[in-house]
């Protein structure tokens, strides 16, 4: 289950989740795309969410989408979208737009 810490760290399958630290991760890998800061999940020379949940916070991946990581990145897209720090584009892409400035 899910434990709520604040607004911005959540614990998932006994992961705790600290969305600052995944978002400044997307943020460093983002470019500029008509004045909207863009993360591309699925280009070659960028690091996807699920393996940022690995790198970051030791969540399983592989190859295939992992149920638990695909849980946690789920979840962690829904709060960035409260927050009002990013939107992931509709259906399999793996498109952010970043909001929040750093």
């Amino acid at each position: 289950m899910e434990k709520m810490m604040d607004d911005t760290t959540f614990v998932m399958d006994g992961y705790t989740i600290d969305l600052d630290q995944l978002y400044r991760a997307m943020h460093s890998q983002s470019v500029l795309e008509g004045g909207i800061r863009v993360f591309h999940g699925n280009s070659n020379d960028v690091r996807a969410v699920k393996r940022l949940l690995h790198d970051l916070f030791d969540v399983p991946v592989r190859d295939r989408v992992h149920p638990m990581n695909n849980r946690i990145r789920k979840e962690a897209e829904i709060r960035m979208a409260a927050l009002g720090w990013a939107t992931k584009d509709p259906g399999r892409s793996a498109r952010y737009e970043l909001y929040r400035r750093l």
